[in-house]
């Protein structure tokens, strides 16, 4: 490890403009401006505490002879590319994928034998031999009703003899 560090060649490495990771945002960044700036040109902000108002604000006009001055009034920033924040609230909205849910094959193979032996009747499902793990009728029916929730379950369950 180095005793003496390059000051100037430290700086330009904490100035260097950050990774952009978001596709939408990379699209339009200019890297000649600060990070800043190109957000203030998105319409978005880099610190939220400077562009929201908090406090008192004196919204009534001072008269002083004929001229009229408003205080604490916030000039409104105009966004150059506007379309980036549309494009982000477009994406925030889009519905995410569902999470599949799956089950070991071993927990499938054994639901799928109650189902076919018991039909809905939990109870007796409880007394069944297979159920080594003693599951209750409680446990035994939430597994049924995760299986259930698998979309196109039907294709797991074992077929018939007669339809071979």
């Amino acid at each position: 490890m180095p005793v003496n560090y390059n000051k100037k060649k430290l700086g330009k490495k904490m100035k260097k403009t950050p990774s952009v990771t978001c596709p939408l945002i990379k699209d339009h960044w200019n890297d000649k401006v600060s990070v800043a700036k190109n957000l203030s040109n998105f319409g978005l902000t880099n610190n939220p505490s400077k562009s929201i108002l908090t406090g008192f604000v004196n919204t009534q006009p001072q008269v002083q002879g004929e001229e009229i001055k408003e205080q604490n009034k916030k000039r409104k920033r105009v966004a150059n590319q506007p379309q980036v924040v549309k494009l982000l609230e477009e994406q925030a909205n889009k519905p995410t994928g569902i999470k599949q849910i799956t089950l070991p094959p071993g927990t499938i193979k054994f639901i799928t034998y109650l189902m076919d032996k018991y039909g809905d009747n939990y109870k007796e499902m409880t007394k069944d031999p297979k159920n080594v793990y003693q599951m209750t009728w409680k446990q035994i029916r939430a597994k049924i009703v995760t299986f259930k929730s698998i979309k196109a379950y039907e294709h797991l369950m074992p077929k018939p003899i007669a339809d071979l």
